[in-house]
């Protein structure tokens, strides 16, 4: 038992440190498109959008579902009643007075049938392209939140950079402070200056981590992650994304074949046409079957055979018959084709004009790529001139301690550049990123 007390115990603190270093780990890192994923399956799953899609796709099975037997009913009755024996030639000596109570049932089955209904199949068309309406506006809403979460992805990177500069500006300004104050060559200005870098570097820093937070949080909103968990990047490097670009014309044609407005739009025409033809079907009649099968039972009561004697109680029968029907609301009608008519219209012009629209938005999008592609050449080429600018002039500092001035000049120039080019970065990824989703969700990044 000793023994055995002793295994339990080692067992229960090995059972307590593995939990304990599980708990300890980290968050798995995220890439870009897994945080997009998780997004989608967190805002778009449960929210307003995939309700509208339901219930486009409800009405659509209740349309398909009333082609056959749109009204089959059953209806039961059960009960007692008084006991009756006897006809009208043979009636009860006694009439007067209680009577035996005996159970009683009645049942009734009724069913109608279409056969011909004008206008019915383009409710149907109409319907079905209002599932793809709404299919098309949660496909325009994920496109937001792609765009939303790169933007948040690529702002943390870029928080992150720019904290990691900061906290080297402070070291390096640190480690040359006190040797550049005891130079006699530096005028006042450049004592000052560096002063003022590490009040304003410190500043910039708390900016920095604000920001960096509220990122961090809206990112972990969007994502549906638990509150209060870190949200880890694949990567905290900010590097540009490598595109591939069409021609701005093959990009135009594309956008009009996937962007989900122009589907939308192109849905809601193909239904409003069919609702025209469904308006139109009401001046033709519908043909319909209707019938049913009647039973009611009562044992203690005599079965009526007489074609003269109505019998509530006791019988079997049923039919069937064939209903024709005609509106004859002639204006009434022609006002709701007139209406179905002009609502398709309407929708007829603006396609002309979204057609224009899209290409706008297109060019527009391909027009600021393209600036924040150059922007972030031009950042690169000062980047680099930049750094070989401050290391010729920490070379000749250190030959000749009166060149601080321009080892001063340098850093400033350095720092300047650095920024600039992971500012240059997190355009160009977003301007690309913004690229892609006006060209409805168009693949342009090169992946590695």
């Amino acid at each position: 038992m000793k023994h055995l007390g002793a295994w339990t115990l080692l067992w229960l603190c090995v059972c307590a440190w593995t939990a304990k270093t599980w708990a300890a780990d980290p968050d798995p890192p995220y890439t870009l498109k897994e945080l997009a994923e998780l997004a989608l399956r967190h805002t778009l799953a449960t929210g307003e959008g995939s309700w509208k899609v339901a219930g486009a796709q409800a009405r659509l099975r209740q349309l398909q579902a009333a082609r056959f037997l749109p009204r089959l009913r059953l209806e039961s009755t059960s009960g007692l009643v008084p006991a009756a024996h006897g006809d009208i030639f043979n009636p009860p000596a006694d009439t007067s007075g209680l009577r035996d109570l005996g159970p009683f049932n009645q049942t009734e089955l009724e069913f109608v049938q279409p056969l011909y209904v004008a206008g019915a199949a383009a409710l149907g068309r109409a319907a079905q392209q209002g599932v793809v309406v709404e299919e098309a506006g949660v496909e325009g809403q994920r496109l937001d939140l792609v765009l939303e979460v790169a933007e948040l992805y690529y702002s943390i990177q870029l928080a992150h950079q720019l904290g990691d500069l900061a906290d080297d500006l402070q070291k390096k300004i640190a480690e040359k402070r006190a040797e550049i104050e005891e130079n006699p060559a530096i005028p006042l200005s450049g004592h000052y200056k560096f002063r003022l870098a590490l009040v304003e570097l410190a500043k910039q820093g708390q900016i920095i981590e604000q920001k960096l937070a509220l990122a961090q949080a809206a990112l972990a909103w969007k994502t549906g992650l638990k509150e209060g968990e870190s949200v880890e990047l694949d990567t905290l490097e900010l590097v540009p994304e490598t595109a591939v670009l069409p021609p701005l014309d093959s990009l135009c044609a594309r956008a009009l074949g996937q962007r989900p407005d122009w589907r939308k739009l192109q849905a809601g025409l193909k239904a409003k046409e069919a609702m025209v033809k469904a308006a139109r079907g009401a001046y033709y009649p519908q043909l319909m079957l209707s019938g049913g099968v009647r039973y009611a039972v009562a044992p203690k009561r005599t079965d009526q055979h007489s074609p003269f004697v109505k019998d509530e109680f006791n019988y079997f029968n049923g039919g069937m018959v064939l209903r024709l029907r005609q509106a004859l609301e002639w204006n009434l009608i022609g006002a709701e084709v007139d209406k179905a008519q002009a609502e398709y219209q309407e929708l007829k012009a603006k396609e002309r004009l979204n057609a224009q629209g899209i290409r706008v938005d297109v060019e527009r999008a391909h027009t600021n790529y393209q600036q924040a592609l150059s922007e972030l050449g031009a950042a690169i080429e000062t980047r680099r001139l930049s750094r070989q600018w401050l290391k010729e002039a920490q070379d000749a500092y250190e030959l000749d301690a009166d060149e601080a001035k321009e080892l001063i000049a340098g850093f400033e120039a350095w720092a300047q550049s650095e920024q600039a080019y992971y500012e240059a970065v997190y355009r160009h990824n977003l301007a690309l990123a913004k690229l892609e989703k006006t060209t409805g969700g168009l693949s342009l990044k090169v992946r590695p």
